[in-house]
């Protein structure tokens, strides 16, 4: 916990200065998380030390006291565990159950092997796309567009998909996305089905 005092302040941010004269970053929603919902030039605010994304020094979370910085480190606390593991849902149920039944499927097909190869190359270019997906959206820059995704998982790069929704936390939000990338899934088992006819 450190302590300091807010030094300068515009619409959203502000710096809290410390003892030593170093200023600190601070945005509003790490004020409001701790109470303080109007930070004025002059306030005491503790702390706790954290890095934004570029490595430099912003306040994790703050509050007027020390009850409330401790207030909101456990409600930070209590959000990551909340967050730390994704949930499942029907669809991750239904995905999960399909796939070992996509295996077995095409094992007894007699072109296991290419089928085993197509599905493995596009389950990686899928998950690839996600994360390119993900981190374009972060930038707010161009993103994948869902039917290139929708494409990749019917053809058999549905597996890398899941696995990317459940390890990036990405595109499990949207729930019209998600019944598309499952009838995709479906349908990709059914053709597997069919080929061993």
């Amino acid at each position: 916990m450190q302590q300091g005092v807010l030094k300068q302040w515009k619409k959203d941010f502000g710096f809290i200065q410390i003892d030593n004269g170093e200023r600190i970053f601070v945005h509003i929603s790490t004020l409001k998380r701790g109470g303080i919902h109007q930070p004025r030039i002059g306030d005491t605010i503790y702390f706790t030390l954290g890095k934004d994304k570029q490595g430099r020094a912003r306040a994790q979370t703050a509050g007027r006291n020390p009850e409330q910085l401790e207030k909101a480190n456990a409600r930070r606390a209590a959000h990551r565990q909340a967050n730390a593991q994704p949930r499942y849902d029907w669809i991750d149920y239904v995905a999960l159950s399909l796939l070992p039944l996509a295996v077995l499927l095409a094992a007894a097909s007699p072109m296991r092997w290419p089928i085993f190869v197509g599905m493995a190359v596009l389950s990686v270019a899928s998950y690839v796309l996600y994360a390119f997906d993900k981190t374009q959206a972060q930038k707010n820059a161009w993103r994948v567009p869902e039917v290139a995704l929708h494409a990749l998982a019917v053809l058999g790069g549905w597996p890398g998909a899941l696995l990317a929704q459940r390890r990036l936390r990405h595109k499990t939000q949207k729930s019209t996305f998600r019944f598309v990338f499952i009838a995709c899934a479906v349908l990709n088992v059914a053709s597997l089905l069919w080929l061993i006819k």
